[in-house]
């Protein structure tokens, strides 16, 4: 695999966390202070996290990080809507890395994506246990 072609893979997750983070702290500023908005908060810089580590794979490859994202979609008007976003946010992301770990060949970078992966994860389990708690 080219170097060009990690670089772009690498930026697409970039381009991932960049949105999620969007729309994690979005919808916590707006869903008031309920034990769901601080959760959004707290995984929004999980996923801040996540991108400064892409980025500084994707320098370290020579590459530019791309600050892009997708057009935001924020899932609904409730707590349950934007949680049910989320959600899918996180499965998409999930699938995600698992590809993206299956074909580059770099261990570093594996490693790197495969603890991305597992917070990944972990945050998707918070956000179904939140959307089991909601009413409605």
């Amino acid at each position: 695999m080219k170097k060009s072609e990690i670089i772009s893979l690498l930026n697409k997750d970039l381009s991932g966390e960049i949105e999620a983070i969007l729309i994690y702290m979005r919808d916590s500023f707006v869903t008031g202070d309920c034990k769901p908005s601080r959760e959004m908060e707290e995984i929004a810089k999980d996923e801040m996290r996540h991108a400064e580590k892409l980025a500084e794979l994707i320098v370290d490859f020579g590459g530019i990080p791309a600050m892009e994202h997708r057009p935001l979609n924020f899932g609904g008007m409730d707590v349950k809507e934007y949680l049910k976003r989320l959600v899918a946010l996180e499965k998409g992301a999930i699938a995600m890395y698992k590809e993206h770990i299956a074909i580059i060949p770099d261990k570093n970078i594996k490693k790197t994506l495969t603890h991305i992966l597992h917070e990944e994860e972990e945050h998707l389990e918070e956000f179904s246990k939140l959307l089991k708690g909601q009413k409605g």
